[in-house]
């Protein structure tokens, strides 16, 4: 905790070195709610971003494969960055110093180009509605599992972006990730290409239609890859994997092909989303295939709507009609998600996770959520059981 304190420490007053330009006369400062400098003419901006997320969780772990975790509370995430738009140009840096190593996250230059948007560095490639949409914004503590069974990621890219009033198409050319603690090199020799396309239709006042696909080719380079998730409670165990590394039993995965479908819905207070997505894989024996996918419903008691950003076809930030700040009591939600996973083509049987969660929208920045998980792992002549009550404790800005 005190390395991880040091860390966090360091960071901020690196990051206060802010530029001399952000001070000038035409620049106004306001807490919004960071610290933030926007230039009213040209519509310039400097401002700082950040979000920190304690867990607090009891598991119940039964599996013959591994014993009861160690561990009961963490600090989910705890990032520090600067976002700033200078004359059409947008930089994002944004770093996790909530584990051991600093890990780099968004880190990117964004341009407009013709009609869309060029962006260059590190971003997530661009898959799966559930997994684009920010953690900020999810319903439950952790995405659906598959995002991390098919090895969603952030990758070092270059990529296009472009919408309309309901379209939005996107494709990009990644290599690896980067590697850890500042060091701006790639942490292996992987490669992808991917890419979106996305059809909405919300009328003024009306209903939200989504529907979306994407598909993802991605190179392993030399280290294969292995498939692998949790029970959608970060402070659990992780169910057997599907290991695909070089030198492992069921041979090494050369490449694999991501496809993934997704739709949503929100009508008043009631929000509906389901993804189905399949990976594939060159290289083992047979060429082996998995299917995962999930379906949630949430609803607002206190009659908020989900937001949703049209332009790049993810939920948005849903702010409290009545904040706590404001003398009110926040907003409350409601959400159930089942999730499964067909992992046979490995031996393993299936996974399936149900999650229950309520959450507390204290007001637009603050969040304490609540989910009760209930995971099993039906593997062949055992089984692995992961249950979790949970507690989170969510800032960002």
């Amino acid at each position: 905790m005190r390395t991880q304190t040091l860390k966090l420490l360091g960071a901020a007053a690196l990051a206060l070195t802010v530029p001399a330009s952000a001070f000038a006369d035409d620049w106004n400062f306001n807490m919004s709610p960071g610290p933030r400098w926007d230039a009213e003419e040209s519509g310039n901006y400097f401002k700082f971003r950040g979000r920190a997320y304690f867990d607090i969780a009891s598991i119940d772990w039964n599996s013959p494969l591994s014993t009861e975790p160690g561990d009961s509370e963490e600090w989910r995430t705890a990032r520090l960055g600067i976002e700033t738009s200078f004359n059409g140009t947008k930089l994002v840096a944004e770093f996790d110093f909530s584990g051991d190593d600093v890990d780099a996250k968004d880190v990117h230059l964004t341009f407009s180009v013709g009609e869309g948007s060029l962006r260059v560095g590190q971003f997530k490639t661009m898959n799966s509605m559930e997994e684009l949409t920010s953690s900020r914004y999810v319903s439950f503590m952790e995405r659906g599992m598959a995002t991390d069974l098919f090895g969603l990621d952030r990758r070092i890219g270059v990529a296009y972006y472009w919408n309309n009033d309901s379209i939005t198409a996107s494709a990009g050319i990644f290599g690896a990730p980067l590697d850890d603690n500042f060091a701006f090199r790639e942490a292996n020799d992987s490669s992808a290409v991917a890419a979106r396309f996305t059809w909405s239709n919300q009328e003024e006042g009306g209903p939200l239609y989504h529907l979306g696909a994407s598909i993802r080719r991605t190179d392993h380079g030399d280290a294969g890859t292995r498939l692998r998730v949790r029970p959608n409670a970060h402070l659990s165990n992780r169910f057997a994997a599907a290991d695909y590394r070089t030198g492992r039993p069921l041979g090494e995965a050369d490449s694999s092909t991501f496809l993934g479908f997704e739709a949503a819905m929100v009508r008043g207070a009631t929000h509906l989303h389901g993804e189905l997505a399949r990976v594939s894989l060159d290289g083992p024996a047979g060429d082996p295939a998995f299917v995962s996918g999930f379906v949630s419903i949430g609803h607002f008691i206190t009659g908020e709507t989900r937001r949703y950003k049209q332009s790049s076809g993810t939920f948005n930030r849903t702010s409290p009609d009545a904040p706590v700040t404001a003398g009110g009591y926040g907003a409350f939600e409601i959400a159930a998600r089942f999730d499964y996973a067909d992992m046979g083509d490995a031996g393993l049987g299936t996974l399936q996770t149900t999650t229950l969660g309520v959450n507390w929208y204290v007001h637009s920045n603050f969040r304490v959520m609540f989910n009760l998980v209930d995971g099993e792992h039906d593997g062949p002549g055992y089984v692995e059981e992961g249950d979790a009550a949970q507690f989170r404790f969510q800032i960002d800005f």
